[in-house]
C-alpha cells in the first residue's frame, strides 16, 4: 500500500506535548487535519531525526523536507519545496546524483548512497545522500541527507597520512626507476661530447660515427620520456575535485606502473579487463583506493620465491546491474580468519598479517563514490579484494 501525499507543516515540540496529554492514543484526532494516521506517524518520525528526511516527485523536485534542513543549510523549507534536488548539489557532483536518480526512475536500481557537497546559504557542506525508490512505484524518491562534514575532515586527514605512508613505500622504487635512465643518459651524453670533440679536430665526421651519435641521442630521448611518465604518475597521485568521469582500466594501468618496481622481484602483473566502464569520482581519489588494494596484494607475495610462480591479477567486468566490478587477486599466503575480519578496520598495518597501506582509507573512498568493497581469502591460496562502483551512463 502506498504512502499518502506528503506536505510540510510547522509543528512545535510544545504542541506535541499538549497533544500527548489531551489525545495520547488518538492519532486520527491530530491537529494536522487531512493527514491519515500513517502519514502523521511518518511526519512525527521525520521531524525528530538528526538527518534531513526528504521526498522527491518524479521530476526530482522536493515535495517534503524535514525541519532539520534549515539548521543544516540556513535555508527555509518553504523556499525549497518545488525546487530540484540537483540544483542544491555542487556542480562537480551533479552528474553522479542525476545519473543515480535516473537509474531509480527507470527502475534499474532501488537505492543508492553517495557522498556529495550540498550548496547552502553559507559554504558547501558534505552530506551522505541515501535515496530509495518510493513504494508507490510512480518514480518518486524517498531519502535522507546526513551531515558528514566532520567525518570527511577526519577521513581526509587519515587519507593524507596514508598517502604519505604509501609514497614512502614506493619512493625507493621510484628512485631506482629514475636513476637507471639518468645513468645511461649521462653516459651517452659523455660519449657524444667526446666523439664530437674528436670529430671537430679531424678532417670530418664519418657516416658510421654519425649513426652512432644518432643512436645515442635516441636513447637519451627514450630515457627522458620514461622520466616524464614517472613524474607524471607522481603528480597524478594527488586528490582532485570532481566526480569524474574516470576510465577504470586506465586508472588500473597507472597503478600497475606505480607498483611495477615493487612487484618485479615478487611476481607478475596480469590484466584481465572485461569492462570499459567510466565511473564517477575524482581520479586521484579512485587511483588511491586502487593503489591501496594493488600494493596490499603486491606486498603479500613472498620475497624469496620465484617471481614466475606468483602474480597479481587485475580484473574488470560488468555485473549487468549498472555497476563495474574490479577485482584484485594475489597468490600470497592468504589472510587468517582474524585478519580477514579486521581487513578494513582503521588499525595500523602489521607485518605478520596486514602488510601495506590502511585499507580503511580505501573503504571510505569507495563508499564516498557510491560503491562497495569486500574481501575473500583462503589461507595458502591467496586473497581477492572486490570493488563495485556505479557506472556513468
Amino acid at each position: 500500500m502506498g504512502y499518502p501525499p506528503l506536505s510540510h507543516a510547522t509543528w512545535t515540540p510544545e504542541q506535541d506535548e499538549v497533544a500527548s496529554v489531551r489525545r495520547p492514543r488518538n492519532l486520527a484526532a491530530s491537529p494536522r487535519p487531512g493527514l491519515s494516521a500513517d502519514a502523521l506517524r511518518y511526519h512525527f518520525l521525520a521531524e525528530r531525526l538528526n538527518e534531513v528526511v526528504f521526498h522527491l516527485d518524479r521530476l526530482g523536485q522536493f515535495t517534503f523536507l524535514g525541519p532539520t534542513w534549515t539548521p543544516l543549510t540556513g535555508l527555509t523549507v518553504e523556499d525549497e519545496l518545488g525546487q530540484a534536488l540537483v540544483a542544491r548539489v555542487h556542480p562537480e557532483d551533479r552528474a553522479g546524483v542525476q545519473g543515480m536518480l535516473e537509474s531509480i526512475g527507470a527502475r534499474l536500481q532501488a537505492s543508492f548512497r553517495l557522498e556529495l557537497r550540498l550548496l547552502t546559504a553559507r559554504e558547501p557542506v558534505w552530506v551522505e545522500l541515501a535515496a530509495f525508490s518510493s513504494p508507490t512505484g510512480q518514480g518518486e524518491v524517498l531519502g535522507t541527507l546526513t551531515d558528514i562534514t566532520e567525518r570527511r575532515q577526519l577521513q581526509e586527514r587519515l587519507r593524507e597520512a596514508d598517502r604519505m605512508a604509501t609514497l614512502g613505500m614506493l619512493v625507493p622504487g621510484f628512485a631506482h626507476e629514475m636513476n637507471n635512465p639518468l645513468a645511461f643518459m649521462s653516459a651517452n651524453l659523455e660519449y657524444l661530447v667526446a666523439q664530437m670533440g674528436q670529430a671537430a679536430r679531424g678532417p670530418g665526421a664519418q657516416a658510421g660515427q654519425v649513426s652512432q651519435w644518432l643512436e645515442a641521442v635516441e636513447e637519451i630521448r627514450e630515457g627522458a620520456e620514461r622520466l616524464r611518465q614517472t613524474i607524471g604518475h607522481l603528480r597524478g597521485f594527488r586528490i582532485e575535485p570532481g566526480q569524474g568521469p574516470v576510465d577504470v582500466n586506465a586508472a588500473l594501468d597507472t597503478v600497475g606502473q606505480l607498483v611495477s618496481s615493487a612487484l618485479r622481484s615478487r611476481g607478475r602483473l596480469v590484466r584481465d579487463y572485461g569492462s570499459h566502464a567510466l565511473v564517477a569520482g575524482g581520479d586521484g581519489a579512485l587511483r588511491q583506493a586502487l593503489l591501496n588494494l594493488v600494493l596490499h596484494a603486491v606486498l603479500s607475495l613472498p620475497e624469496d620465491a620465484d617471481p614466475e610462480e606468483h602474480a597479481v591479477r587485475l580484473v574488470t567486468r560488468d555485473d549487468g546491474q549498472g555497476h563495474v566490478v574490479i577485482e584484485v587477486h594475489d597468490t600470497g599466503p592468504g589472510l587468517t580468519p582474524d585478519a580477514l575480519a579486521q581487513a578494513f578496520a582503521p588499525l595500523p598495518a602489521h607485518e605478520s598479517h596486514r602488510p601495506g597501506p590502511a585499507l580503511s582509507v580505501c573503504r571510505d573512498i569507495v563508499h564516498g563514490l557510491g560503491g562497495q568493497v569486500s574481501v575473500t581469502s583462503s589461507p595458502g591460496r591467496g586473497t581477492c579484494f572486490r570493488m563495485s562502483l556505479p557506472v556513468l551512463s
